[in-house]
C-alpha cells in the first residue's frame, strides 16, 4: 500500500488532493527530463537537503554520546558515594565507652576521635583508617585496614587519615 493510500484511507488528504500532487510530480519529473539545467538544479537542492540533514543526525548522535557519557559519569559518582557511605556505617569499629582522644589532622585542622587503646596501637600501625561520613558533620568513623583501602579506591574524599602499614614482623626482630 503505498503512501498515497495510506493518506487516503486515513482520511488526510483528499482524492482530488493526492491527484494533484501526483500531477505536479510527474510534470517535474517530465520538465526535469527536457531540461537538463532543472534536473541538475533539483537534483543538487536533493543532495544538499540529504547532505544537511545527515550532518544534524551527526550532531544529535553526537550530543547523545555526550549526555549519556555524563548521566554515566554522574551515576558513577552516586554509586561510590553512597557505597562509601555503606562501608563507612557498616564497618565503623567507633567505642561508645573509649575513653582516650586520638587527635589527627584534616586538612589544616586537629580533629580528635575517642578510641581505645588497642584501637590507638591500630591507628599509628596503620592497621586503621579513620573516614568521615558526612563532610558537613564533624563526626569520624574508625575502620578497618581492608574498608580503608577499599574506601580509599571508590571515594577517597570520605578517608581523612591512614597511615603507612607498620610490619609486625620487623618489631619482633628488632626485640629479639
Amino acid at each position: 500500500m503505498s503512501l498515497r493510500d495510506q493518506l487516503l484511507k486515513a482520511g488526510l488528504v483528499s482524492k482530488k488532493q493526492a491527484q494533484k500532487t501526483e500531477a505536479a510530480n510527474r510534470k517535474q519529473t517530465h520538465d526535469s527530463k527536457k531540461n537538463k539545467e532543472l534536473a541538475d538544479k533539483l537534483n543538487d537542492e536533493k543532495q544538499s537537503e540529504i547532505h544537511k540533514i545527515e550532518e544534524e543526525k551527526n550532531t544529535r548522535r553526537e550530543l547523545d554520546r555526550e549526555l549519556n557519557r555524563q548521566r554515566d559519569l554522574l551515576m558513577s559518582q552516586r554509586e561510590s558515594y553512597y557505597r562509601s557511605l555503606q562501608i563507612l556505617n557498616s564497618k565503623s569499629l567507633n567505642d561508645r565507652s573509649a575513653s582516650e582522644c586520638y587527635f589527627f589532622a584534616e586538612g589544616k585542622k586537629i580533629r580528635k576521635v575517642m578510641v581505645n587503646s588497642w584501637q590507638r596501637e591500630m591507628l599509628a600501625r596503620g592497621k586503621m583508617g579513620i573516614g568521615k561520613p558526612h563532610s558537613e558533620i564533624d563526626e569520624f568513623v574508625i575502620i578497618p585496614l581492608t574498608a580503608a583501602r577499599v574506601l580509599n579506591d571508590i571515594y577517597p574524599q570520605k578517608l581523612i587519615t591512614l597511615h603507612s602499614e607498620i610490619d609486625d614482623t620487623e618489631e619482633l626482630e628488632d626485640g629479639f
